[in-house]
């Protein structure tokens, strides 16, 4: 479901069916205010609600995302088990916690979104030197993004 009043809708016609306790998981990537707002109506109906945030891309769909809901405590207690199962698994654990009250799961997500973008920025900036100023041959500039993806650069962008 598309972000904004397409959400509300939906909201509005699920709401009809469910029952006090039940809980609203928002997985999209929503302006954390309106999490905040959603909030309190699903709490007037007597229902719970998680804004959360989703990060992967096609990987995580594959292989479970990063998870970072964030909005009722108890609404969280209630899935967690189930959130762990579905996010991507590491060392320690489940890539899941709970962020916090509000559309502290939403925000956290605006700021991941944030920073990653920056980063794919820099890259294509450094891409673009390389090329254009540098005159380096695209195979010179696979050498050196492998080798830069190796070391104190690694990441999943690079």
């Amino acid at each position: 479901v598309k972000a904004g009043a397409p959400v509300d809708q939906t909201i509005a016609a699920l709401s009809e069916y469910m029952e006090p306790g039940d809980c609203i998981i928002d997985g999209g990537n929503e302006w954390y205010q309106n999490t905040e707002r959603r909030i309190v109506e699903a709490e007037q109906k007597g229902l719970l609600y998680l804004g959360m945030g989703v990060s992967g891309g096609e990987e995580g769909a594959r292989n479970g995302p990063s998870l970072m809901p964030g909005g009722s405590l108890q609404a969280y207690n209630n899935v967690k088990d189930i959130l762990g199962k579905v996010a991507a698994q590491v060392e320690d654990g489940p890539c899941v916690t709970y962020i916090g009250e509000g559309g502290s799961g939403n925000f956290v997500k605006m700021v991941h979104n944030g920073i990653e973008y920056g980063d794919m920025q820099l890259i294509s900036e450094a891409y673009d030197v390389l090329k254009n100023v540098g005159g380096l041959s695209n195979d010179e500039l696979a050498e050196i993004f492998t080798e830069w993806n190796r070391g104190g650069l690694e990441s999943f962008l690079v």
